[in-house]
């Protein structure tokens, strides 16, 4: 590994690049950034910058990533931060020959900082950085987990795929069931109220965002479709009356979760306290 001079950011004058400029910087690093409307064009980022960090829209990551690739020095380092893993990393490793590591924060921009927050590292061809950007992180408190893009990708289509998934189609079929959120709000209970506001949250951020996260991610379709057969089951229980059945079902999604289920019970208990005492829940 090479002594880090600067780091330049592909994509960095968006809220992801911006994100890690700062955290960049208050490590002490120099950093420039290059994009559509920034003076430095990408190619010279690419060639003047020790560590190269790729921040753009899902979609485009891969065909920049075989544009600058031959352009990043050997002993340097270039890394993505998409949600997928799979093809950038393919990328990177095909077309260039510096380090390569592919990098997941799981959170979003809007987070003041990587305290207690996962951040997923892929080892393409580390050549001694993946110590450096893991002990940068979990020097300011970030979760840092390292495993393969295939393992990463597949749990992103249950961790991300399914869980948007499941939001998005709630708040649509509730759209069309005709009761208005404001409502339902008034004789909801603090977990109603929980869980749509994660949907809430989900559902007031960039469409074409998710939209990639579903479509590109080739592990997504099977994971839903499994969804939606065993869901399907689960209304024919219901819609034949048949009590056993459900409860054998029940039994059989709660002995999946094995303790989980009573952290989840005691976690959700203090946030429910929380609301109730913070007056968070609208009457």
């Amino acid at each position: 590994m090479k002594k880090i001079n600067q780091i330049g950011i592909i994509g960095g004058t968006g809220k992801v690049g911006q994100w890690f400029k700062l955290f960049f910087e208050q490590a002490g690093y120099s950093v420039v950034v290059a994009g559509r409307s920034t003076t430095l064009s990408i190619e010279d980022c690419a060639k003047e910058s020790d560590v190269v960090l790729v921040c753009v829209p899902i979609a485009e990551t891969v065909d920049l990533l075989k544009r600058i690739a031959p352009l990043v020095a050997e002993d340097g380092l270039l890394m993505d931060v998409t949600s997928l893993k799979e093809a950038p990393m393919k990328a990177m490793l095909a077309y260039g020959t510096c380090a390569v590591i592919g990098m997941h924060p799981v959170f979003g921009p809007s987070v003041a900082d990587v305290k207690n927050q996962t951040v997923v590292l892929c080892d393409g061809r580390e050549k001694g950085y993946l110590s450096w950007i893991s002990k940068l992180l979990t020097d300011r408190g970030g979760i840092v987990k390292v495993m393969d893009a295939i393992s990463h990708d597949k749990a992103m289509a249950v961790v991300q795929g399914l869980q948007h998934f499941s939001s998005i189609s709630i708040c649509h079929a509730l759209s069309k069931v005709g009761t208005s959120m404001k409502e339902m709000e008034r004789v909801s209970s603090p977990i109603f109220r929980f869980n749509m506001d994660i949907a809430g949250r989900i559902l007031n951020q960039d469409p074409e965002l998710y939209a990639d996260v579903e479509l590109l991610n080739e592990h997504v379709t099977p994971i839903l479709k499994a969804y939606i057969a065993d869901a399907t089951h689960l209304l024919s229980l219901i819609e034949a009356g048949d009590r056993e059945g459900f409860v054998d079902y029940f039994n059989e999604a709660a002995d999946y979760l094995g303790v989980f289920k009573d952290e989840a019970e005691d976690y959700t208990n203090k946030i429910i306290s929380y609301l109730v005492k913070e007056g968070k829940r609208k009457k």
